[in-house]
Protein backbone atom coordinates (compact mmCIF):
# COMPACT_ATOMS: atom_id res chain seq x y z
CA UNK A 1 0.00 0.00 0.00
CA UNK A 2 1.14 3.78 -0.50
CA UNK A 3 1.95 5.50 2.21
CA UNK A 4 1.60 9.04 -0.37
CA UNK A 5 -0.80 11.67 1.24
CA UNK A 6 -4.46 12.48 -0.38
CA UNK A 7 -6.27 15.74 -0.22
CA UNK A 8 -8.90 15.03 2.20
CA UNK A 9 -12.69 16.63 1.88
CA UNK A 10 -15.97 16.86 4.32
CA UNK A 11 -17.13 13.70 3.68
CA UNK A 12 -13.99 11.85 5.79
CA UNK A 13 -15.11 14.40 8.70
CA UNK A 14 -16.54 11.20 10.70
CA UNK A 15 -13.26 9.30 9.88
CA UNK A 16 -11.15 12.23 10.97
CA UNK A 17 -13.15 12.31 14.14
CA UNK A 18 -12.48 8.41 14.87
CA UNK A 19 -8.73 8.96 14.59
CA UNK A 20 -8.65 11.97 17.26
CA UNK A 21 -11.02 10.01 19.37
CA UNK A 22 -8.77 6.90 19.30
CA UNK A 23 -5.52 9.51 20.46
CA UNK A 24 -8.37 10.57 23.12
CA UNK A 25 -7.85 14.74 22.04
CA UNK A 26 -10.81 17.13 22.23
CA UNK A 27 -11.48 17.96 18.63
CA UNK A 28 -14.60 17.41 17.55
CA UNK A 29 -16.44 16.94 13.51
CA UNK A 30 -16.76 21.14 13.67
CA UNK A 31 -12.99 21.14 14.53
CA UNK A 32 -12.33 18.94 11.43
CA UNK A 33 -14.89 21.51 9.80
CA UNK A 34 -12.72 24.28 10.12
CA UNK A 35 -9.34 22.67 8.51
CA UNK A 36 -11.15 21.00 6.15
CA UNK A 37 -12.74 24.39 5.32
CA UNK A 38 -10.13 27.00 5.30
CA UNK A 39 -6.76 25.22 5.33
CA UNK A 40 -5.55 21.58 3.77
CA UNK A 41 -6.11 18.12 5.48
CA UNK A 42 -4.01 15.35 4.10
CA UNK A 43 -4.51 11.68 5.06
CA UNK A 44 -3.15 8.26 3.97
CA UNK A 45 -6.12 6.18 2.83
CA UNK A 46 -6.05 1.89 3.40
CA UNK A 47 -9.16 -0.58 2.18
CA UNK A 48 -11.04 2.63 2.10
CA UNK A 49 -10.12 3.43 5.50
CA UNK A 50 -8.22 7.05 6.92
CA UNK A 51 -5.74 5.55 8.90
CA UNK A 52 -3.54 8.90 9.07
CA UNK A 53 -4.06 13.11 9.11
CA UNK A 54 -2.19 15.98 8.82
CA UNK A 55 -3.94 19.62 8.47
CA UNK A 56 -2.36 22.81 7.58
CA UNK A 57 -4.24 26.05 8.33
CA UNK A 58 -2.67 29.24 7.13
CA UNK A 59 -3.00 32.43 9.14
CA UNK A 60 -2.17 35.30 6.44
CA UNK A 61 0.31 35.71 4.11
CA UNK A 62 3.41 35.05 6.63
CA UNK A 63 2.60 31.83 8.47
CA UNK A 64 0.40 28.67 8.85
CA UNK A 65 -0.12 25.94 11.65
CA UNK A 66 0.69 22.61 11.35
CA UNK A 67 -1.50 20.31 13.48
CA UNK A 68 -3.76 16.83 13.50
CA UNK A 69 -1.41 14.83 13.06
CA UNK A 70 -2.60 11.34 13.64
CA UNK A 71 -1.62 8.17 12.73
CA UNK A 72 -4.08 4.76 13.75
CA UNK A 73 -2.43 2.37 16.63
CA UNK A 74 -2.15 -0.39 14.16
CA UNK A 75 -0.14 1.94 11.90
CA UNK A 76 2.65 3.84 13.68
CA UNK A 77 5.93 3.34 13.14
CA UNK A 78 5.97 3.10 9.28
CA UNK A 79 7.26 6.41 8.90
CA UNK A 80 3.26 7.93 7.90
CA UNK A 81 3.61 10.73 10.08
CA UNK A 82 6.86 11.94 8.61
CA UNK A 83 5.84 12.10 5.28
CA UNK A 84 2.34 13.89 6.32
CA UNK A 85 4.41 16.22 8.65
CA UNK A 86 7.04 16.89 4.88
CA UNK A 87 4.37 17.34 3.05
CA UNK A 88 2.56 19.98 4.81
CA UNK A 89 5.61 21.68 5.56
CA UNK A 90 6.14 22.11 1.66
CA UNK A 91 2.78 23.24 1.40
CA UNK A 92 3.43 26.07 3.97
CA UNK A 93 7.15 26.85 2.31
CA UNK A 94 5.78 26.93 -1.61
CA UNK A 95 3.15 29.79 -0.33
CA UNK A 96 6.17 31.80 1.12
CA UNK A 97 4.70 30.71 4.48
CA UNK A 98 6.97 29.75 7.52
CA UNK A 99 5.24 26.71 9.97
CA UNK A 100 4.46 26.89 13.48
CA UNK A 101 3.37 24.10 15.39
CA UNK A 102 2.84 23.01 18.87
CA UNK A 103 4.32 19.92 19.91
CA UNK A 104 4.37 17.17 22.66
CA UNK A 105 8.14 16.33 24.69
CA UNK A 106 8.22 13.75 22.22
CA UNK A 107 7.22 15.17 19.46
CA UNK A 108 9.42 18.19 20.07
CA UNK A 109 12.70 16.19 19.70
CA UNK A 110 11.51 14.97 16.52
CA UNK A 111 10.26 18.32 14.81
CA UNK A 112 14.09 19.59 15.86
CA UNK A 113 15.42 17.25 13.40
CA UNK A 114 13.99 18.50 10.84
CA UNK A 115 14.44 21.88 11.29
CA UNK A 116 11.77 23.61 14.08
CA UNK A 117 13.25 26.19 16.56
CA UNK A 118 11.39 26.17 19.82
CA UNK A 119 10.24 29.73 20.58
CA UNK A 120 7.90 29.41 23.74
CA UNK A 121 6.07 27.07 26.19
CA UNK A 122 2.66 25.77 26.78
CA UNK A 123 0.80 24.32 29.69
CA UNK A 124 -2.68 22.73 29.51
CA UNK A 125 -4.31 22.97 32.75
CA UNK A 126 -7.54 21.36 33.37
CA UNK A 127 -9.95 21.43 36.14
CA UNK A 128 -13.79 22.06 36.60
CA UNK A 129 -16.15 24.77 35.60
CA UNK A 130 -18.01 26.62 38.45
CA UNK A 131 -21.33 25.55 36.95
CA UNK A 132 -22.95 29.12 36.92
CA UNK A 133 -25.54 29.97 34.36
CA UNK A 134 -23.85 30.74 31.03
CA UNK A 135 -24.13 34.44 28.99
CA UNK A 136 -22.19 35.92 26.49
CA UNK A 137 -20.61 38.89 25.53
CA UNK A 138 -19.79 41.07 22.20
CA UNK A 139 -16.31 40.98 21.97
CA UNK A 140 -13.60 42.82 20.46
CA UNK A 141 -11.80 40.71 17.85
CA UNK A 142 -9.68 42.67 16.38
CA UNK A 143 -7.56 42.40 19.45
CA UNK A 144 -6.43 39.35 18.88
CA UNK A 145 -5.43 39.98 15.35
CA UNK A 146 -2.42 42.74 17.43
CA UNK A 147 -1.94 39.78 19.52
CA UNK A 148 -1.47 36.56 17.54
CA UNK A 149 -0.11 38.24 14.65
CA UNK A 150 -2.49 37.36 11.73
CA UNK A 151 -6.21 37.76 11.00
CA UNK A 152 -8.14 34.35 12.07
CA UNK A 153 -11.43 36.01 12.80
CA UNK A 154 -12.96 32.72 10.20
CA UNK A 155 -11.58 30.82 13.55
CA UNK A 156 -13.01 32.55 15.95
CA UNK A 157 -16.16 33.19 14.50
CA UNK A 158 -16.59 29.42 14.17
CA UNK A 159 -15.85 29.28 17.52
CA UNK A 160 -18.42 31.51 18.56
CA UNK A 161 -21.20 30.28 16.71
CA UNK A 162 -20.85 27.22 18.12
CA UNK A 163 -24.01 26.38 20.21
CA UNK A 164 -22.19 26.18 24.06
CA UNK A 165 -20.29 28.45 23.40
CA UNK A 166 -19.83 31.98 25.18
CA UNK A 167 -17.62 34.98 24.63
CA UNK A 168 -16.16 37.64 27.37
CA UNK A 169 -15.28 41.22 27.18
CA UNK A 170 -13.18 43.54 28.95
CA UNK A 171 -11.69 47.19 28.11
CA UNK A 172 -8.93 45.98 26.20
CA UNK A 173 -9.29 42.13 26.18
CA UNK A 174 -11.46 38.86 25.44
CA UNK A 175 -12.09 34.91 26.19
CA UNK A 176 -14.05 32.63 23.97
CA UNK A 177 -15.19 29.08 25.85
CA UNK A 178 -16.36 26.60 23.42
CA UNK A 179 -17.52 23.23 23.33
CA UNK A 180 -14.78 20.31 22.48
CA UNK A 181 -15.41 16.58 22.31
CA UNK A 182 -14.25 15.93 25.16
CA UNK A 183 -14.24 19.04 27.34
CA UNK A 184 -15.35 22.46 27.75
CA UNK A 185 -12.02 24.58 26.47
CA UNK A 186 -10.82 28.52 27.13
CA UNK A 187 -8.98 30.36 24.88
CA UNK A 188 -8.05 32.27 23.21
CA UNK A 189 -7.66 35.10 26.22
CA UNK A 190 -5.98 38.03 24.50
CA UNK A 191 -5.23 41.73 25.28
CA UNK A 192 -4.27 43.41 28.86
CA UNK A 193 -2.88 40.92 30.88
CA UNK A 194 -4.10 43.12 33.85
CA UNK A 195 -7.40 42.08 32.43
CA UNK A 196 -7.33 38.20 31.92
CA UNK A 197 -7.55 37.08 35.51
CA UNK A 198 -11.15 38.63 35.29
CA UNK A 199 -11.93 37.21 31.92
CA UNK A 200 -10.67 33.69 33.00
CA UNK A 201 -12.69 33.65 36.28
CA UNK A 202 -15.69 34.27 34.15
CA UNK A 203 -15.34 31.63 31.96
CA UNK A 204 -14.92 29.21 34.74
CA UNK A 205 -17.58 30.32 36.44
CA UNK A 206 -20.05 29.89 33.55
CA UNK A 207 -19.76 26.09 32.39
CA UNK A 208 -19.33 22.96 34.10
CA UNK A 209 -18.04 20.04 33.76
CA UNK A 210 -14.17 19.13 32.42
CA UNK A 211 -12.62 22.41 31.45
CA UNK A 212 -9.03 22.78 29.39
CA UNK A 213 -6.81 26.10 29.47
CA UNK A 214 -3.85 25.89 27.07
CA UNK A 215 -1.29 28.94 28.78
CA UNK A 216 1.22 30.60 27.08
CA UNK A 217 4.45 31.84 28.26
CA UNK A 218 2.64 35.44 28.86
CA UNK A 219 -0.25 33.34 30.54
CA UNK A 220 1.46 32.55 33.98
CA UNK A 221 0.14 35.06 35.94
CA UNK A 222 -2.95 33.40 35.55
CA UNK A 223 -1.71 30.20 37.39
CA UNK A 224 -3.03 31.86 40.89
CA UNK A 225 -6.33 31.66 39.35
CA UNK A 226 -6.29 28.52 37.98
CA UNK A 227 -5.07 26.61 41.26
CA UNK A 228 -8.01 28.82 43.70
CA UNK A 229 -10.15 27.27 41.12
CA UNK A 230 -8.93 23.67 41.54
CA UNK A 231 -7.08 22.89 38.52
CA UNK A 232 -3.63 21.32 37.47
CA UNK A 233 -1.17 21.39 34.93
CA UNK A 234 -1.74 18.29 32.88
CA UNK A 235 0.95 18.26 30.03
CA UNK A 236 3.14 20.96 27.81
CA UNK A 237 3.69 21.83 24.76
CA UNK A 238 6.60 23.55 22.86
CA UNK A 239 5.91 26.37 20.53
CA UNK A 240 8.26 25.51 17.32
CA UNK A 241 8.49 27.39 14.13
CA UNK A 242 10.63 26.35 10.91
CA UNK A 243 11.39 29.57 8.77
CA UNK A 244 10.73 31.86 11.29
CA UNK A 245 13.17 33.09 14.49
CA UNK A 246 10.46 34.68 16.57
CA UNK A 247 6.94 34.48 17.66
CA UNK A 248 4.50 36.86 15.40
CA UNK A 249 2.25 39.68 17.19
CA UNK A 250 2.80 40.53 20.51
CA UNK A 251 3.53 37.32 22.44
CA UNK A 252 2.86 39.54 25.78
CA UNK A 253 -0.50 40.25 24.61
CA UNK A 254 -1.00 36.14 23.95
CA UNK A 255 -2.03 34.78 27.04
CA UNK A 256 -3.68 31.92 26.46
CA UNK A 257 -3.94 29.79 22.95
CA UNK A 258 -6.83 28.36 21.15
CA UNK A 259 -5.30 24.64 22.03
CA UNK A 260 -2.54 23.34 20.15
CA UNK A 261 -4.29 22.78 17.12
CA UNK A 262 -4.96 26.23 16.00
CA UNK A 263 -1.99 28.17 18.11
Amino acid sequence: MSIDPVLLDKTRIESALLLSAEAGWNQSAADWAVFLTHGTVLGVIADDRLVATAAVLPYGDTFGWISMVLVTRTWRGRGIATRLVDACVSLLRDAGRAAFLDATPAGAAVYSRIGFMPLCQMQRWHGSGGELSRSTEAVNLSIDRAAFGADRLFLLDAFLSRPGSSGFAARDGFAILRPGANAMQIGPIAGDPAEAPALLRAAIRATSGRLFVDLLDAGHSLIPVLSACGFSMQRGYTRMALGRASLPGDPARMLVAAGPEYG
